[in-house]
């Protein structure tokens, strides 16, 4: 067995997606042993190269990050890039003859000679458009329902998108498999925190994009008594996405001693003491996958506000609050309600920890391995 798999989302600013190619691909990797899993697009050779035993995006990618950033805004870039990113695709496979080709990207490249895979993380570009680049969707609208009847199978990150895929789609379900993300180690209780933060402050952190409710949040918080706001800053950490005017207006619009601490883009390997120094997690978002900033809050024992909405409840569980993310007198009255109570918070990090301990790396790994295996037999049978 040969695996190709699109590296392409392990780059600078590191998203979701990102974190699930990379800890994904490392963590099949260490199941079939690098000699199997071949990157696509991860360094300048175009494949070969893998993440095994680093922390991802380096120097090149920032620079590669700031073209990107001042290119974005050109009509029809996205495709031009897919249709040179496709020609090199096809250099690589006919070096390496794999036998299936992993897409994590959501529009494929031409893959003829095996089995065809795509993970499917959410249809939010598909459902609210407006959240999303111009061009970015007429991309996806264009090459992505396209190019799903080459897929064997869809791999998706929760039962919710499963769910959205089959009605949206009208996809069997049958050919659609949730393998929920796992949680690196790194995301633990012990260890040192953010240098040069608050001794205590609550947390947001994702991309800056308007389906994370971020003004929501920010008017939640507002709303809460002034010595609360005093002893615990919002701190929101995330790169600056698309759609970000309207909430650094509401952000700008907070007096200079009471406004949110923005952190831009966050390391991963410093993410885990960013997290351990905040008492309280809140993630407001309307539309997501999976929610993996959620799961690594409470695999750091922090006390989890959550959307009560898509795929938060199948993370969340009963190991934290779920709010309609609408509903801005309920986060309030949540946060206050922990802010002021120890105990419950204690109560619910415990809660949070051995709720992480159900999602692995390695147990998603095993699960899309059996899913490769299961295509491959049914390549050869046909």
């Amino acid at each position: 067995m040969k695996i190709i798999f699109n590296g392409l989302p392990v780059v600078y600013p590191m998203s979701g997606v990102g974190q699930y190619t990379l800890q994904l691909g490392r963590a099949l990797e260490a199941l079939l042993g690098n000699e199997k899993i071949f990157w696509f697009g991860t360094n300048l050779s175009n494949c070969g190269h893998n993440y095994s035993a680093n922390n991802g995006p380096d120097s090149l990618n920032r620079l590669q990050y700031g073209l990107r950033k001042n290119l974005r805004k050109m009509p029809g870039l996205n495709t031009l890039v897919h249709h040179w990113r496709n020609h090199q695709f096809q250099s690589s496979i006919r070096k390496i003859k794999p036998s299936l080709y992993h897409e994590t990207k959501y529009v494929p490249f031409n893959f003829e000679i095996g089995p065809t895979l795509i993970t499917i993380y959410d249809l939010s570009f598909f459902r609210y458009p407006e959240w999303h680049p111009a061009d970015r969707v007429r991309h996806l609208e264009k090459y992505f329902l396209k190019r799903l009847s080459q897929a064997e199978a869809i791999i998706t990150i929760s039962e919710f998108s499963k769910k959205e895929i089959s009605n949206l789609l009208n996809i069997d379900p049958a050919h659609i498999h949730v393998t929920y993300p796992g949680v690196d180690p790194s995301f633990s209780p012990e260890g040192k925190r953010m240098e040069g933060f608050p001794p205590r402050y609550i947390l947001f952190l994702g991309n800056l994009e308007p389906r994370k409710n971020l003004i929501g949040l920010l008017n939640a918080y507002r709303s809460l008594p002034r010595n609360l706001r005093e002893k615990y800053p919002l701190v929101i950490a995330g790169a600056n996405a698309w759609h970000t005017r309207e909430f650094k207006k509401a952000v700008d619009s907070f007096r200079e001693r009471e406004r949110p601490i923005l952190t831009g883009y966050v390391t991963q390997s410093k993410l885990p003491d960013l997290y351990r120094g905040a008492s309280l997690f809140v993630y407001p978002s309307f539309y997501e996958g999976f929610g993996l900033p959620v799961l690594e809050a409470m695999a750091t024992g922090i006390p989890v506000i959550a959307s009560n909405s898509t795929s938060l409840p199948e993370v969340v569980a009963d190991a934290g609050v779920l709010v309609n993310p609408l509903d801005i007198d309920a986060w309030k009255e949540e946060m206050l309600r922990l802010l002021e109570d120890e105990k419950a918070r204690d109560r619910m990090s415990e809660k949070g920890l051995a709720r992480a301990k159900l999602f692995s790396w390695e147990k998603c790994a095993r699960e899309t391995l059996t899913i490769y295996e299961k295509c491959l037999e049914g390549k050869e049978a046909t």
